[in-house]
């Protein structure tokens, strides 16, 4: 379209909009401003001498995944506006100081000046600074491009279980949004729990069309894969697909930037959108992440506070992740021609197998800078029934894509064994020996069972935590204890803590408690210690140690070991031989009946 202003003929397409803070969000991910300034109607009323700093989370254009993994080939701004105004845009890198790319004194009564932006390079993001010269109200702005778009038409699938009041939100949020969004085509809604009977949810599946889909209990795989499926299949012949969760916060405008980017990315990449913790909202748990050495997950920016220019920084370059959190990621469908439908591994590890497939294809799973949703955190949710997966999972992934990191060792299944037992989780270490037990078993022991009927018996070992409740006790302050570095001193260290154990008499857990990702055995004390089950240790947790399970689960986790040894090479061939035909349209219709 055409805009006036500075370049008053020249054509734009929006690349990233500008966000003005969500009413019930930390302001300071969209927004810095002194003084503050007021919202209403969609506008920025500011006060003379206030200065805006866009350069935030949500608002910087970041030219590492623009401009090496897009078919975008110029940069402009483009900002409308009331008052008269100093607009800078600056290129901010993490390890110099910030440049100056362009300066613009503007007088407007409301018309849309273009301001194009020219040698950025490939690395750093762009802030969009604006001084206030007289009273101002900013209307709207964006990061624009002349490089005409591809179309996009989205579909959305949320798998749902039990969690109708989250789901009702998820919905509302989207419906809030889809009259200006032409290319949101479908949402997809698969329950497989309790029927959805709440009016509120309702009214919201009939403002948005969506299509509700009811089936058993496939787990998260299930759910998603129907969602895929469905839309693969679909009249409204969308061209991605967004996978998304039902409990997430989410700003609806996330649904239009990821639009927005998908424009120009095509078929070549699948777009995830950062996890924020829902506790603390301004912190980053994963924005894509890639396995490691042991098949270990390394997330981008855990734990990194998002209002500090560092963590910005690390987005400065965006290399391809392994895999994008089913929680937000968008999947082009003519990958699926090549893929076919996800692993029915149930829950945990799913999106990381389906993330690796897409990589083996070309696909590249790339983190979206600026895009992300509000998401518990999931170190309260320690159950050793999701252990059971988590580990199984994990084994399965690495049999499946070698060359991305080395597999587990035996030693490594021994050690995740003696670790559990050292930090007295008696339960979780007899879900990994199961795990490891069915891993070893081969694909059709675990995939060709019906998914309900193998979680029901999952649950019915492994649904009790480890510990009793605990008194209260808040979180310590000090970090977490690393473990020895290289495998004997860790063998050593190991051995050296269980004799502890055994010796020490018992004592009452310390005053402060640890947290699920705190836990290891270099942090536990050899008596009893107490794990919070939310972030300020109201609600914990006592374990102890129990000698007598201790050392039957050493011998245990010594025959395991001897077992891995012996027949991990052949589980590893059966598993990459036989997986791929659990994967295929027809196979999934099959569970979906059952």
């Amino acid at each position: 379209m055409n805009v006036p202003g500075i370049f008053p003929n020249e054509p734009t397409y929006r690349l990233q909009e500008l966000l003005f803070p969500a009413s019930d969000r930390p302001e300071d991910l969209y927004l810095r401003a002194d003084p503050p300034p007021r919202q209403a109607g969609g506008i920025l009323y500011c006060a003379a001498g206030t200065r805006l700093d866009f350069g935030t989370w949500f608002n910087a254009l970041y030219l590492g995944f623009w401009l090496p993994h897009s078919r975008v080939a110029d940069l402009a701004l483009r900002l409308a506006l009331n008052g008269r105004a100093r607009v800078l845009v600056e290129l901010r890198r993490a390890d110099r100081p910030p440049r100056l790319l362009t300066l613009q004194e503007l007088e407007g009564a409301g018309e849309t000046f273009v301001l194009p932006l020219k040698e950025t390079g490939e690395t750093g993001h762009l802030a969009l600074v604006v001084e206030c010269l007289s009273p101002c109200q900013i209307l709207h702005g964006a990061f624009v491009t002349g490089t005409d778009p591809d179309p996009v038409r989205l579909s959305v699938g949320i798998c749902t279980f039990n969690r109708e009041p989250q789901l009702c939100q998820t919905l509302q949020a989207l419906a809030s949004i889809r009259r200006s969004l032409p290319e949101l085509a479908e949402v997809i809604v698969v329950n497989q729990g309790a029927a959805l009977s709440g009016e509120a949810t309702q009214r919201a599946l009939e403002s948005l069309g969506a299509r509700l889909i009811d089936q058993p209990n496939l787990g998260g795989a299930g759910g998603f894969t129907r969602g895929l499926a469905e839309a693969a299949t679909s009249a409204a012949e969308p061209s991605h697909h967004l996978l998304m969760d039902d409990d997430i916060l989410l700003d609806p405008r996330m649904i239009r930037r990821l639009c927005d980017a998908l424009a120009y990315t095509g078929d070549s990449a699948a777009l995830g959108g950062a996890m924020l913790e829902t506790e603390r909202p301004r912190v980053l748990h994963e924005a894509g992440a890639r396995v490691r050495p042991g098949w270990h997950v390394n997330s981008y920016g855990m734990g990194r506070s998002l209002v500090r220019p560092q963590t910005l920084g690390l987005f400065d370059r965006v290399e391809p992740a392994h895999y994008n959190g089913w929680w937000f990621c968008a999947v082009p469908l003519a990958a699926l021609r090549r893929t076919g439908l996800p692993l029915p591994l149930f829950i945990r590890g799913d999106d990381i197998e389906f993330g690796c497939r897409l990589g083996a294809q070309g696909i590249e799973s790339l983190p979206l800078p600026g895009c992300g949703v509000w998401h518990d955190a999931f170190a309260a949710k320690a159950q050793p029934w999701l252990t059971y997966y988590d580990y199984r999972n994990l084994l399965i992934n690495a049999a499946l894509y070698p060359q991305l990191a080395r597999p587990p060792r035996p030693v490594d299944v021994l050690g995740a064994l003696i670790a559990r037992l050292i930090c007295h989780q008696y339960r979780m270490a007899r879900a990994v020996e199961a795990a490891a037990e069915d891993y070893l078993a081969g694909p059709e022991a675990v995939l060709a069972r019906p998914p309900a009927e193998l979680h029901r018996e999952v649950l019915d070992r492994f649904a009790q935590e480890d510990g009793t409740q605990g008194r209260a006790a808040p979180p310590g302050p000090r970090p977490m204890t690393p473990m020895p570095a290289g495998l004997w001193r860790r063998v050593g260290y190991f051995i050296y803590r269980l004799v502890q154990i055994t010796l020490v008499a018992r004592k009452e857990p310390p005053a402060h408690s640890l947290s699920l990702y705190e836990i290891n055995p270099a942090s536990v004390p050899p008596g009893a210690y107490l794990r919070r089950r939310d972030m300020e240790g109201q609600d914990c947790l006592e374990l102890s140690p129990d000698r007598p399970r201790l050392w039957r689960g050493v011998a245990r986790a010594l025959w395991l070991w001897l077992r891995f040894l012996c027949l991990h090479r052949r589980a590893a061939r059966r598993w990459q031989a036989e997986a791929m035909r659990h994967v295929s349209r027809r196979a999934w219709d099959e569970r979906f009946a059952q």
